[in-house]
């Protein structure tokens, strides 16, 4: 499908669908060994940062498992997007529109000096 046509959102939940591992969170090197870095995932679950720690054969896998939650969330969201507006167009409710005042014009103002009232 072109890049610039917006998938309907059918399509965009049967691309959801095709998603098979999901992970959240990023990867970190935490140190180096002799047989190559050491790998944790750390992810903010229940209001705190969770590690764990990931084998360096499964970083490939992991990492694909995250570039897939990236994808559903992105997905999801335009799939939100579409439904809402497609809501809206449905139900009528667009958005309100200020009225346009013309701004108050100040009388022009003259080059003469501003001379001082009298307090009498």
């Amino acid at each position: 499908m072109d890049a610039k046509t917006p998938l309907t959102p059918q399509a965009l939940v049967e691309e959801i669908l095709q998603i098979q591992r999901m992970e959240h969170g990023s990867l970190c090197v935490t140190s180096q060994g002799p047989n190559g870095p050491f790998h944790n995932l750390n992810s903010w679950e229940e209001g705190q940062n969770q590690c764990r720690y990931v084998p360096q054969d499964k970083v490939p896998a992991v990492q694909q498992a995250i570039e897939g939650y990236q994808k559903y969330q992105q997905l999801t969201e335009q799939y939100a997007q579409q439904v809402i507006e497609q809501t809206r167009a449905e139900l009528g409710i667009g958005v309100k529109k200020k009225p346009r005042h013309p701004r108050h014009k100040s009388p022009p103002k003259s080059s003469w000096p501003k001379t001082k009232k009298s307090a009498s």
